[in-house]
């Protein structure tokens, strides 16, 4: 059931965009250049050129599906949903996260399905900033990719990198199964369990297979969940 009625804190998951954000492997490092400027245009404007796959985004199923939604098809309210957070800071950096470390955490396959399931590592909170951001990550093992898969969440959000290397198969099984992918989030070991709200809004770009988001919990104050 949704929360948004009852009075609540927002809490940023967004990973900050500049130029210093660390890319895809293979991806271009974000530009921002300025076009505009105060003392010589009246005002100020910045050119970006980026992939669409960097910092905080979602994929849409048209990413790697021949015939997959692309995120302007994509129903708004399958951004809206009851947020679901697994504990798994204590995986190891570069660790494939089994199936069995997801049931550890708390994974309910029966519990999932129309939530928005957050893996939540804490890696890039301490990687962001770096180089190993993609290399040293944990990320999903595919029998754990498959167990999400059939579960039937809207989405998964992560802080970490979904596949350790090409082909990227976890992608094809996520997606494959209609379950949107939000990485590249931060904080998400800070949030409860469950009894909160996952707003991911990407931008409503054509045809496109992905789109930068800013995503934020909305979570109960102290006093409403006292």
């Amino acid at each position: 059931m949704s929360i948004a009625s009852q009075h609540t804190t927002l809490v940023d998951l967004t990973m900050p965009l500049s130029s210093k954000t660390i890319p895809v492997p293979g991806h271009p490092a974000p530009m921002l250049t300025p076009l505009h400027l105060l003392e010589r245009d009246g005002v100020r404007n910045t050119l970006m050129c980026m992939s669409l796959h960097t910092g905080t985004h979602v994929d849409a199923p048209s990413h790697f599906l021949e015939d997959g939604s692309a995120i302007d098809e994509i129903p708004l309210e399958r951004f809206h949903r009851p947020g679901l957070r697994l504990d798994l800071t204590g995986i190891a950096p570069g660790a494939a996260i089994s199936l069995e470390d997801l049931r550890r955490a708390g994974f309910d396959p029966g519990g999932t399905r129309e939530t928005i399931l957050l893996l939540a590592s804490g890696w890039s909170d301490a990687a962001w900033q770096e180089p190993r951001l993609y290399g040293g990550n944990p990320y999903l093992a595919t029998d754990a990719a498959e167990a999400i898969a059939e579960a039937g969440p809207s989405a998964i959000g992560l802080d970490f990198a979904v596949d350790h290397a090409k082909p990227w198969p976890n992608h094809s099984i996520l997606l494959g199964a209609d379950v949107l992918l939000i990485e590249n989030l931060m904080g998400l070991p800070a949030l409860p369990e469950r009894d909160f709200d996952v707003l991911s809004f990407p931008l409503r770009i054509e045809g496109e297979n992905g789109a930068p988001a800013r995503v934020v919990a909305s979570v109960p104050s102290a006093a409403e969940s006292a």
